[in-house]
Formats: structure tokens, sequence, C-alpha cells
């Protein structure tokens, strides 16, 4: 598992965009939109991510050990 998705200079970027500070025409945030679009595995595996994310921090707020069930 990596630690990261993006670099240093790619969250500064994404980071301009979401204050407004970048538009969608940018040419940077175009490559970062683009990689995203290409890399459907990376998409998949970031909401899987979050999924375990959410599900582990469920047990752990419940002290609920075992499966976790939608």
């Amino acid at each position: 598992m990596r630690t990261y998705i993006f670099t240093d200079r790619e969250r500064k970027i994404i980071q301009g965009f979401h204050n407004r500070k970048i538009g969608m025409t940018n040419r940077d945030l175009s490559k970062i939109r683009s990689r995203i679009k290409l890399f459907s595995r990376l998409k998949s595996d970031i909401f899987l991510y979050l999924e375990f994310f959410d599900a582990v921090m469920l047990a752990q707020m419940t002290n609920s050990p075992g499966k976790i069930t939608k």
C-alpha cells in the first residue's frame, strides 16, 4: 500500500481548485483530472479505502469486534 496518492505539488493544485484560486482550465489541474479518469482502478481503490476506513472507525467507536455489514 502506498502512503500517498498525490504529490505535495499536486495537493497544492487541488487545494487551490477547492479554494477557487485555480480554475478547471489550469494545465496542471487538467493533468491530474485526466490521470484520475484514465486509472479506473485507482478510483475504485480510493472508494474501497474510504469504505474500509469508515468501517474501522465505526468498529472502534462501537467497540464491537467482528464483521461489520452495510
